[in-house]
């Protein structure tokens, strides 16, 4: 996968069906790669881990930009 034009080698899931206990009382949402190591289901490590492991950031720095307006065209 690549994150950006961050080329890196990482394992990782996506859950597109959930059941819907205990999920729905559930209060969290996610950025993929910004969970912590310790809440890391079998040990995986989190994409912005790998990235900062592998050493190709000048900055130990990550933002993510949400905006509530679709953009136009």
């Amino acid at each position: 996968p690549q994150v950006s034009d961050i080329p890196i080698i990482q394992v990782f899931a996506e859950a597109t069906a959930l059941p819907a206990f205990p999920f729905i009382f559930a209060r969290f949402d996610g950025v993929l790669g910004m969970g912590y190591p310790s809440q890391a289901i079998d040990g995986i490590t989190p994409v912005f881990d790998r990235i900062l492991a592998q050493h190709i950031l000048q900055e130990e720095a990550f933002s993510v930009y949400y905006s509530r307006w679709e953009p136009r065209g």
